[in-house]
């Protein structure tokens, strides 16, 4: 009972038909799109090309979409484990690769996602790898719960990669205080903005976050001479502060600014929200949590 009500406010759905029904409801009122098919740790070679031949002619979907709503982002979101990387670095290179050539085929954005810290050096080699054989539609999350993040950010900015900034529920970091991570979360907007390198009008830069303070720190950009050599979005998840959601999408679309909804989907939700409340979340991130629900079932506008 909890979880089914869990489900119903915090995925798009266990099936294709149901998720379809709510992207394309958010698409009709402006917001961009981020498909997030669930599922995670994918080890043997049959699985893993039954998922990727499944992001494939997902692909083929979201692209039908991205032609009917030129103004916004139609994007899907990928997990390394997923498509190879729990088998081998060579196995998630080729898929990755597989899924940037048929996504820039279709007109459709790759968001990479994060990965555990360890992982950061292989994922976004691979990302950069990508970028330079002119897959310029794919980009790559970084985590501002690390300290160091921002050697990896410059990196990607250096080789004209898209970022999307995240501040980072769960406890892997080394950052631990609101206050730190705030910071830091800050102090990648402004580099993702003002760091300019080679061909920097190509670089997305996805401010992901439900804090309206630092939203509207990245917002303050907007407008700032040479500023918009960078193009900024806001990315928020599905069900998370839909009230904000709500307000926001007018608010951004008079300034041209895409807010994008992450949008996760599939029959592996049990499990997604098991992980979500097993792996341990700041309190402050599980106050948000419960705080949706009751925000969500009231203005239940987007659901």
């Amino acid at each position: 009972m909890v979880f089914n009500l869990l489900a119903r406010i915090y995925t798009a759905g266990a099936t294709y038909s149901e998720a379809a029904l709510k992207m394309t409801g958010l698409l009709k009122r402006n917001f961009s799109i981020t498909s997030d098919i669930l599922g995670e740790f994918t080890g043997d070679i049959a699985s893993i090309n039954s998922v990727v031949k499944e992001y494939c002619g997902h692909i083929a979907v979201l692209g039908y979409w991205q032609r009917r709503f030129k103004k916004q982002e139609v994007s899907l979101a990928v997990k390394p484990s997923r498509i190879g990387f729990e088998r081998s670095e060579d196995v998630f290179r080729k898929n990755l690769h597989v899924l940037a050539e048929t996504a820039k085929k279709a007109g459709v954005f790759l968001w990479v996602d994060a990965e555990e810290k360890k992982d950061r050096d292989i994922v976004t080699d691979s990302v950069i790898r990508e970028c330079a054989l002119g897959y310029d539609n794919i980009g790559v999350a970084v985590q501002c719960v690390h300290s160091d993040a921002e050697k990896y950010l410059k990196k990607l900015l250096d080789n004209d990669v898209s970022v999307r900034l995240v501040k980072g529920a769960y406890t892997d970091g080394d950052l631990k205080t609101q206050k730190e991570i705030s910071k830091n979360f800050e102090d990648m907007i402004f580099l993702s903005v003002f760091h300019y390198k080679n061909s920097a009008d190509k670089v997305l830069v996805a401010i992901a976050t439900h804090d309206t303070r630092l939203i509207e720190f990245a917002l303050r950009f907007i407008g700032i001479a040479g500023a918009m050599a960078r193009i900024i979005q806001i990315q928020m998840l599905y069900g998370i502060r839909v009230k904000l959601q709500l307000e926001l999408v007018k608010k951004l679309l008079v300034m041209g600014v895409n807010l994008l909804i992450y949008v996760p989907w599939g029959p592996d939700w049990l499990g997604f929200l098991k992980r979500r409340l097993k792996e341990g979340v700041q309190p402050g991130a599980k106050w948000l949590f419960v705080r949706n629900i009751f925000e969500t079932l009231r203005y239940n506008d987007l659901k």
